[in-house]
């Protein structure tokens, strides 16, 4: 098996996509030869012998044409060679390439997991032989050439600690970029509530990620809302964290959380999971993987402070060894359906299938 995988960006050390690297390897062990070519790249990343990197040139300041030009270039070289083309979370890169497919008679299989719709999402699925998320509620569009397969995530470095512990004060985590649609004023008025109505005064709560830029002064905004609570002194936003240091921090805290809404399948809820830590989300599409606890751990939406405020004061107010079942259980489904080495299997049988029929 001989894929093209096209993607954003190959450098290891990069916060958002470092992740693309570590399923570049794990496909790379399951196939003869794997090309990629990617918009940036850092020459500096390891990759096995069996993988070559062509670039667009972003990392060099090309603009869009120069990008452009580059791709062509790239595809030209081996299109004739590889079997599939596998592009991941950018439909315009599906059709850029159909008229180079369509021509060779090469199946392309998009990789995409967004609550997103336009017309990019809807041409590169009429032009893909299939396409592959997350969840069956992690891609937005109903179409039978949609399979579930996963999220892929990096179960060596997402894992429990080999001596669980949890922190003297109860720490609450929450593990998302600073912006409206994380609704971490949601979190804010449960932290309000669980003071006020709970008589839960003694909790900490760590915000982890930072604001981007199309969303300048949220972090500000945040910030005057837990003045204006009077929480200061309990509320931490720790910025942007390398991904290494965040299982980490899931490791050591109490309970995870995550707002983000129905319709999306966030992963930070499976790296808490994998860390074995029960976390609370807003997402019915996890109801599934949470199994028996889902009622202990979804609320209704991610504007529901009232329902957080309890599940928080349950899970907080329970026997240590009751959340540490929970995070057991928790761990089992996520490692099954959503690690790193599951996606890759699962991943390069639709290249296997997808390839025959074009046979």
């Amino acid at each position: 098996m001989h894929p093209l995988m096209i993607v954003q960006q190959i450098d290891e050390s990069h916060w958002l996509r470092g992740f693309i690297v570590k399923w570049v390897r794990a496909l790379a062990a399951r196939v003869d030869r794997l090309d990629v070519i990617a918009l940036e790249w850092n020459p500096a990343t390891e990759l096995p012998g069996n993988v070559t990197v062509q670039s667009m040139g972003k990392e060099r300041g090309a603009n869009h044409l120069q990008e452009l030009r580059a791709f062509h270039k790239a595809i030209t070289r081996v299109i004739r060679d590889v079997d599939v083309i596998f592009s991941h979370m950018t439909p315009r890169y599906v059709w850029v390439a159909a008229p180079y497919a369509l021509r060779r008679r090469k199946p392309q299989i998009l990789w995409y997991t967004h609550r997103q719709v336009g017309w990019e999402l809807r041409l590169a699925l009429a032009l893909s032989a299939r396409v592959v998320t997350a969840a069956p509620d992690s891609f937005p569009l109903p179409d039978p050439k949609v399979t579930a397969i996963g999220h892929g995530i990096d179960a060596r470095l997402f894992c429990p600690a080999d001596s669980p512990t949890e922190p003297d004060t109860p720490e609450v985590v929450m593990v998302a970029r600073l912006s409206p649609i994380k609704h971490h004023l949601t979190l804010i008025e449960a932290a309000a509530r669980l003071r006020d109505q709970y008589g839960m005064a003694d909790i900490r709560f760590v915000a982890v990620g930072d604001e981007p830029a199309h969303h300048p002064g949220h972090r500000a905004r945040l910030e005057a809302e837990v003045a204006r609570r009077g929480l200061a002194d309990r509320f931490e936003f720790t910025g942007s964290v390398p991904q290494e240091y965040v299982p980490a921090i899931y490791r050591q805290t109490t309970v995870a959380l995550n707002l983000s809404p129905p319709g999306s399948f966030d992963k930070a809820v499976l790296e808490a999971m994998l860390c074995a830590k029960p976390v609370v989300a807003a997402a019915r599409a996890f109801g599934d993987l949470f199994g028996p606890h889902a009622g202990e751990l979804l609320i209704d939406g991610p504007e529901d402070a009232a329902g957080l405020a309890e599940r928080l004061a349950a899970l907080l107010r329970a026997a240590p060894e009751r959340r540490a079942q929970i995070g057991a259980d928790l761990y089992g489904a996520a490692y099954r359906a959503h690690s790193l080495e599951a996606l890759a299997d699962r991943l390069v049988s639709v290249f296997e299938e997808v390839s025959k029929r074009r046979a």
